[in-house]
């Protein structure tokens, strides 16, 4: 699996179980780009995929997690020391702890909780 590494396509990474993710799309369908969807409900990236987004991103492994979510801090209150390794099987396993969707076009690489932002992701 390739990622969007130039301006002329786009990847997003989402949980479709999730809004959020879909609001993205549709405002991505308004530019005529190949769109690149990938589904975390119905599918995984491999620990290695991980690796290299977060590297892109310029955060760590753990930077991926939304720890402050309610059902994250419910679930896993106590898990904030973990290896690299651990945090990649939480992610493969739980798709919802997923920060926010991941929006890739070329260089650009970032987390979208709101998506309008999309519209100036875009520009």
């Amino acid at each position: 699996m390739e990622f969007a590494n130039t301006d002329k396509e786009i990847t997003i990474i989402h949980n479709s179980n999730e809004e959020t993710g879909k609001k993205i799309i549709a405002y991505a369908n308004t530019e005529e780009l190949p769109i690149h969807e990938i589904d975390l409900a119905h599918g995984h990236l491999s620990d290695t995929h991980w690796v290299e987004i977060a590297k892109r991103m310029g955060i760590s492994i753990n930077e991926l997690v939304n720890k402050d979510d309610s059902d994250f801090m419910r679930k896993y209150d106590d898990l904030d020391d973990l290896e690299d390794h651990d945090w990649l099987k939480m992610i493969r396993n739980n798709p919802d702890i997923l920060r926010a969707p991941i929006v890739m076009k070329g260089e650009r690489v970032v987390f979208m909780s709101n998506p309008q932002d999309m519209l100036h992701f875009l520009d």
